[in-house]
C-alpha cells in the first residue's frame, strides 16, 4: 500500500520563523501528501501565510489551545485510515526540517513495522549544529530527562536507536496508534504530552525511535514545549511545568494500591522540596513547587480519565521500559556534569584569596597581639562589668527565653517584645555554653582580630594587592570607634562594629549567589539589632544597590526581611506607644558617655579626648591644641589618601566608599543629639559610635583605594596609613592598664553573693536596687532571681515606653522606705515579694564627680533603712550596702498583671521569627550547588581590579605595575 502523509503545522504567530518552516517543508524531498493547519494566534495573523503556501485546510484555534488540542482540531479534517503505512507528522511554526527529515523519518517507519513513533534530532535554530533535544527518558521518580541537550553534533549519538520518548516537534507517528491512543494527554499542555504519549504507546506492544539522519529545526517559540527564553521568569515557569507534569504523571502512572498515599504526600513533598530548593539555592522555585502539587492534587477527572484509557490500551508490563530509564547515578552525573559547566560559565575559575601569603594572617596576628595586650588586665577573666556590660544568662535555655515575648527584666509589671541584639547575645552566649558569660571575654580579646579579618576579606574582594589589603584590615580594627567600644564596655557596638565588613564582603557577592544574599540577610539583621541608629544608613545603601543592581534586583529584595522579622514587634510597640524615637535606642543597659563634639566625631572618634589623645599630652604646654593639630594630622593622612582615591584608577570604589564614610557622619552626628533612653532619671543619648564605625570603613576602602593611584609603590602610601592609625590608636591601646577603662574582671554576678545563694534557692526572690541620681532623685529598679542579664535588657525599658500603671505600687513603696515619716511598706514589699534591699553608690553625671544633692540622697536612704524596724541590715558588698526584709513569703506575692497578654503573642512571635531565620539559614548554607539559571557575573566597572590590570605581586616589596614587566 501507498505511504499517505499528513502534515500537521501549527502556529501562533506569523513572521520570519513560520516563514521559514514553511520554505523548509516545500523543499522536502519526499513532501507530504496532505498538509493541515491550525492558525492559533488570536488574531488568525498566520492563516494568511499558511493560505498562501497551499495547506489543504487552515483552522483556527482562537488562541487559547495547547499543542495537543490543536491537533484535535485538525484531527476532525483527518483522511480515514486505511492502513498501517498512514502516517501523522507533528510540526509547529518554528520547525524547519532539512530536506531529507521527512525521507528519512518515513524510511525508519518502513523498515521496522514495530516502531510507531520516530523523532528527529531537534537542533538548535540560530546553531544548527548544536542538538537542542534528543530523545527522552525519565529517572527512577519519574523527572523527564532528555538525553542529548546543548550539545556539538559530532554523530557521538548516531547509534541510539529506541528510546523511551521523544519530543513532540518534528515527529512521526502511525495515524493508526494515534488514534488508538487518543492522542495526547489534554492535561499536560506543555510539556511531557508527547513522553507520556510514547510511554502509552511502549505499554501498548509498540516501540519508539529516534532518526539520528532526520534534523528538524528548534526555535523554541512555546508552541511545541515551554518558551525556550531565558528570563528568569521563564525559567521559573518551566521547572513548575515540568514537576506539575511529573506529579500528574506519577498519579497517572502508579498502581491503584498505592494512588492514594502518592496523593496524599504531595504537599508533604512540596514542603520538603522546597527546603531542598533552598539549600540548592533556589529560592524562586519554591512557590512552583506548592503551585505544581496543588495543579496535581485537585486536577478533577483528568486522573481518572488518563488512568481509564492507560488500563484499556496497556499490554505490556512497566518492566518492559525499565531499561530505558536513566539510573540514579547517571542522573547525578549527568547533574554534576551541567554545574561545573555552569560554575565555569559563571563564575570562571575561582580566584584564591591568599591568606597566608598575601598577608591576611600577619594581619590578624598583629592586632591579636595587640588586643592581648592592651586587654591584659583581663587575662584570665571569667566575665566582665563595668559600662554596657552584664553577665549572660546561667545556661543556654535561659539566654534563648529572653528572646521572646513575655515579661521583661528592669521593670515592674511590663510583657513586651524582646530586642533583637537579645537573640545575638544568645547565640554568642551558646558557642560557650558551659559558661556563657566567658563569651564575652572572647570578644573582647577577638574583636580586634576579627574587625581586621572582615575589613581584609572586604578588600581581598576589591583589589589583589597585598599592602593595601593589610593597610583595611589593620586600619579598621585600631578604628577609634572599635576601640572606644572596647573601653567603654558597649557588646551590642562591638559586635555591630565587627560584622559590618562582613555585611559588604557578603553584598558584593549577593548578586552572584543566593547564599550570599541569604548570609547579607542575617548580617543586616545582626547589625540592625546590635546599632538600630545604623537602619537609615544601611536602607540608603540597600536602595542605592536596588538601583545599581539591574536584573539581579531579586538577590536583593529579600535582604532586610529577616531584620523587618527580629525588629517588627519592637517597631509596632514603640509606634502604639507614640515613642518612635525610641526605636533608634542602643540595645542592652542605658549607659551615659561624654559625646564628642561635632569637630572630634568627624575625626573619628566618638567620645571626648581623642581617643585618650588629650589626656596623653596633659603634661606639654597647650596640652589640647597641640593633641588635637596631631590628631588632625594623622586622620589627614587617611583623608587625603581617600581624596586621592577619587581620581585614581578605580574613582567609582573611592566614590562609594566616600558616600559610606559620609552616611557614617551624617548618622553619628543626628545619634548624638538623640536623647531616647533613661539610666534611673537621667537621659541617655545614643551612642555615636556606630556611625563611625561604617564611616571609618568607608573611609579605610577610600584611602586603600588612593594608595593604589602609584602602582608598584602603592605599598609606600599605605604603610604610611598604618603608621597613621596605630599611632592613633596608642592611647586607647594603653587605657586599660593605665586604669581609664570602664571594663574589668567580674564574677558574672550583678547582685550581692548572699542574694544570688537565696536565688539559687528561690528564683522568685525579689531584691529592690536603689541608685541615687545627679539630681537627688532615686531611681529603683526590681530584679528578680541571680540579677539582670545582658540578654534580658530591652529599649522597651529603657526608653521609658513599657512601664505600666503598676510602676506607681513600686514607687510609692521606694518612697516610703525612703523617708523618715513614710508608711510602714511591709505590706506593699510582701506583695511585691522583695526580700532584699540594695542601696548602690551614686550615680554620677558624665565627667563629673558624685553631686552633693546625690550624697545627701544616699545618706538619706542609709539613714531611713537602718533605722527601719522592718528590714535588717546584711553589710557592705561588692554591689552597694545590703538589707533583708524578713517578712518575705513568696506565697503573699500578688500575682503580676499587665495590658497586655503573653499567649498567643509568644508563640505567633516566635514561630513566624523562627521561620524566617531557619529558611534564610537554609539559603545562606553554601552547598556548592550552582543554579542552572545563573548569568555571568556582573560588576560595576572599576569595583573590582581585574586579572589583567595586576601583574605578580610580591607581598614584602609592594605592588608591581603591569607595563613595567
Amino acid at each position: 500500500m501507498k505511504t499517505r502523509v499528513t502534515a500537521i503545522i501549527v502556529a501562533r504567530q506569523g513572521g520570519e520563523h513560520l516563514a521559514r518552516t514553511l520554505d523548509a517543508l516545500s523543499k522536502q524531498t519526499r513532501r507530504p501528501d496532505i498538509v493541515l493547519a491550525v492558525d492559533n494566534s488570536t488574531k488568525n495573523n498566520a492563516a494568511a501565510q499558511l493560505q498562501a503556501f497551499g495547506a489543504a485546510q487552515v483552522l483556527t484555534g482562537g488562541g487559547r489551545l495547547s499543542f495537543g488540542e490543536a491537533l484535535d482540531v485538525a484531527a476532525r479534517a483527518f483522511p480515514a485510515v486505511s492502513g498501517p503505512d498512514e502516517y501523522l507528522w507533528f510540526l509547529a511554526q518554528d520547525s524547519a526540517p532539512e530536506p531529507t527529515a521527512l525521507a528519512e523519518l518515513i524510511g525508519a517507519l518502513e523498515v521496522s513495522p514495530s516502531v510507531a513513533v520516530v523523532g528527529p534530532k531537534q537542533m538548535d535554530w540560530d546553531r544548527p549544529d548544536y542538538i537542542r533535544e534528543y530523545g527522552l527518558t525519565m529517572a527512577q521518580g519519574g523527572r523527564t530527562i532528555s538525553l542529548v541537550v546543548d550539545e556539538l553534533d559530532q554523530a557521538q549519538h548516531d547509534l541510539v536507536s529506541d528510546v523511551m520518548g521523544v519530543g513532540a516537534n518534528g515527529m512521526l507517528v502511525r495515524q493508526q496508534v494515534w488514534e488508538e491512543l487518543a492522542g495526547f494527554d489534554h492535561h499536560l499542555r506543555v510539556v511531557d504530552d508527547s513522553l507520556d504519549f510514547c510511554v502509552r504507546a511502549r505499554l501498548a506492544g509498540h516501540r519508539v525511535s529516534v532518526v539520528p539522519t532526520a534534523r528538524v529545526m528548534n526555535a523554541g517559540d512555546g508552541v511545541i514545549g515551554p518558551v525556550g527564553t531565558d528570563s528568569y521568569r521563564a525559567r521559573k515557569k518551566r521547572a513548575r511545568q515540568y514537576r506539575s507534569a511529573e506529579l500528574y504523571r506519577r498519579l497517572v502512572y502508579s498502581n491503584s494500591g498505592a494512588l492514594f498515599w502518592h496523593w496524599l504526600g504531595l504537599l508533604p513533598s512540596a514542603v520538603l522540596r522546597s527546603l531542598g530548593q533552598l539549600l540548592a539555592k533556589r529560592p524562586g522555585a519554591v512557590s512552583g513547587e506548592f503551585r505544581a502539587a496543588l495543579s496535581a492534587a485537585f486536577s478533577g477527572g483528568s486522573v481518572g480519565r488518563a488512568r481509564k484509557l492507560l488500563k484499556s490500551t496497556r499490554v505490556a508490563s512497566w518492566s518492559s521500559i525499565a531499561s530505558l530509564r536513566v539510573s540514579r547515578a547517571d542522573v547525578r552525573r549527568r547533574e554534576s556534569l551541567a554545574r561545573e559547566a555552569i560554575q565555569l560559565r559563571v563564575h570562571g575559575e575561582k580566584k584564591p584569596l591568599h591568606f597566608f601569603s598575601s598577608g591576611g594572617a600577619w594581619v590578624v596576628l598583629i592586632l591579636a597581639f595587640l588586643s592581648v595586650g592592651g586587654f591584659s588586665t583581663l587575662v584570665g577573666a571569667n566575665a566582665l562589668s563595668g559600662g554596657a556590660l552584664l553577665p549572660l544568662g546561667s545556661s543556654v535555655s535561659d539566654m534563648w527565653a529572653q528572646t521572646l515575648w513575655g515579661w521583661r527584666d528592669g521593670a515592674f509589671s511590663v510583657v513586651g517584645p524582646a530586642d533583637g541584639f537579645a537573640g545575638v547575645v544568645a547565640l554568642l552566649g551558646t558557642l560557650t555554653f558551659w559558661q556563657p558569660s566567658f563569651s564575652l571575654v572572647l570578644l573582647w580579646f577577638m574583636a580586634m582580630p576579627l574587625a581586621g579579618l572582615g575589613a581584609w576579606l572586604l578588600a581581598a574582594r576589591l583589589t589583589q594587592r597585598a599592602g593595601i589589603r593589610a593597610f583595611i584590615g589593620l586600619g579598621y580594627g585600631l578604628s577609634p570607634a572599635l576601640l572606644s567600644g572596647l573601653t567603654e564596655g558597649r557588646p551590642a557596638a562591638v559586635i555591630a562594629h565587627i560584622l559590618l565588613p562582613f555585611l559588604f564582603f557578603a553584598g558584593i557577592r549577593a548578586a552572584r549567589s543566593w547564599s550570599a544574599s541569604a548570609t547579607t540577610a542575617l548580617l543586616f539583621a545582626a547589625i540592625v539589632s546590635c546599632a538600630p541608629s545604623l537602619t537609615p544608613a544601611l536602607l540608603v545603601v540597600w536602595i542605592g544597590t536596588l538601583l545599581l543592581t539591574g536584573r539581579y534586583v531579586p538577590r536583593f529584595l529579600a535582604i532586610p526581611i529577616p531584620a523587618a522579622a527580629l525588629v517588627a514587634p519592637i517597631v509596632v510597640i514603640q509606634v502604639f506607644g507614640l515613642n518612635l524615637f525610641g526605636l533608634a535606642a542602643d540595645p542592652g543597659p542605658a549607659i551615659a558617655s561624654a559625646t564628642a563634639p561635632h569637630w572630634q566625631l568627624a575625626l573619628g572618634f566618638p567620645t571626648e579626648g581623642l581617643g585618650g589623645w588629650l589626656e596623653a599630652a596633659g603634661f606639654l604646654p597647650w596640652a589640647n591644641p597641640v593633641a588635637s593639630v596631631w590628631v588632625a594630622i594623622l586622620v589627614g593622612v587617611l583623608v587625603a589618601l581617600a581624596f586621592v582615591g577619587l581620581f585614581s584608577q578605580y574613582p567609582i570604589r573611592a566614590q562609594l566608599a566616600v558616600l559610606v564614610m559620609v552616611l557614617g557622619i551624617v548618622t553619628a552626628v543626628f545619634a548624638s543629639g538623640f536623647y531616647v533612653s533613661f539610666n534611673g532619671g537621667e537621659p541617655v543619648a545614643v551612642w555615636p559610635g556606630n556611625g563611625l564605625s561604617l564611616a571609618w570603613l568607608g573611609l579605610m576602602v577610600a584611602a586603600g583605594t588612593g594608595a593604589s593611584i602609584l602602582r608598584r609603590f602603592s605599598f609606600y602610601p599605605a604603610v604610611a596609613g598604618i603608621a597613621a592609625v596605630t599611632l592613633l590608636a596608642l592611647p586607647a591601646l594603653a587605657a586599660s592598664s593605665l586604669g581609664n577603662s570602664k571594663v574589668v574582671a567580674g564574677n558574672g554576678e550583678t547582685l550581692p553573693a548572699y542574694v544570688v545563694a537565696q536565688a539559687a534557692i528561690d528564683p522568685q526572690v525579689g531584691t529592690l536596687v536603689l541608685t541615687p541620681q545627679p539630681d537627688g532623685g532615686l531611681g529603683a529598679v526590681l530584679v528578680r532571681g541571680t540579677g539582670m542579664t545582658l540578654e534580658g535588657t530591652s529599649s522597651f525599658v529603657t526608653t521609658g515606653a513599657g512601664f505600666a500603671p503598676q510602676e506607681q505600687i513600686l514607687a510609692n513603696t521606694v518612697s516610703n522606705l525612703a523617708s523618715v515619716s513614710g508608711n510602714d511598706s511591709t505590706e506593699e514589699l510582701k506583695s511585691l515579694g522583695i526580700s532584699f534591699v540594695v542601696l548602690t553608690p551614686s550615680l554620677a553625671e558624665v565627667g563629673e564627680k558624685v553631686s552633693p544633692q546625690a550624697q545627701s540622697m544616699s545618706a538619706r536612704v542609709k539613714a531611713t533603712l537602718d533605722a527601719n524596724a522592718g528590714v535588717e541590715i546584711v553589710g557592705k558588698t561588692d554591689a552597694g550596702l545590703l538589707w533583708r526584709f524578713p517578712g518575705y513569703d513568696p506565697a503573699a506575692m500578688t500575682p503580676l498583671q499587665s495590658a497586655l497578654p503573653i499567649e498567643p503573642w509568644r508563640i505567633l512571635i516566635a514561630s513566624v521569627q523562627a521561620l524566617v531565620i531557619i529558611l534564610t539559614l537554609l539559603l545562606a548554607i553554601p552547598t556548592g550547588a550552582v543554579m542552572p539559571d545563573a548569568r555571568p557575573k556582573r560588576y560595576l566597572p572599576g569595583l573590582i581590579e581585574s586579572d589583567d590590570e595586576l601583574a605578580n605581586i610580591d607581598p614584602l616589596a609592594g605592588d608591581q605595575d603591569v607595563e613595567n614587566n
